[in-house]
């Protein structure tokens, strides 16, 4: 009687790799698409924004009008988010303008 090698089945860790990449190029594209729509000008005060790591006030920031998880459907709808400087971004009067 011969026996047979079997294949070993595929690993869990490459299933979640793929799914997060898939979420990171998701993401990578709303923003480049709120970046654009919104032409690096913050949508709150009309000034102009940049892409820094660090936190200074011209720094730009996609903020989601319902959150992320209020509503999971339009975490990568690039309608339901806005482009705002990180000063108008900490404003709980600015965020509160956005909630519609």
């Amino acid at each position: 009687m011969a026996i047979h090698p079997q294949p070993k089945p595929r690993p869990c860790i490459l299933d979640r790799i793929a799914v997060k990449l898939e979420r990171e190029a998701k993401d990578r594209a709303f923003r480049q698409a709120v970046w654009a729509r919104d032409g690096w000008i913050c949508r709150a005060c009309g000034g102009r924004v940049n892409r820094t790591p660090n936190r200074f006030a011209t720094r730009g920031e996609v903020h989601h009008r319902h959150g992320r998880r209020v509503r999971p459907e339009d975490r990568f709808n690039p309608d339901m988010a806005v482009l705002l400087c990180s000063m108008c971004h900490a404003d709980k009067a600015v965020i509160a303008r956005f909630r519609t």
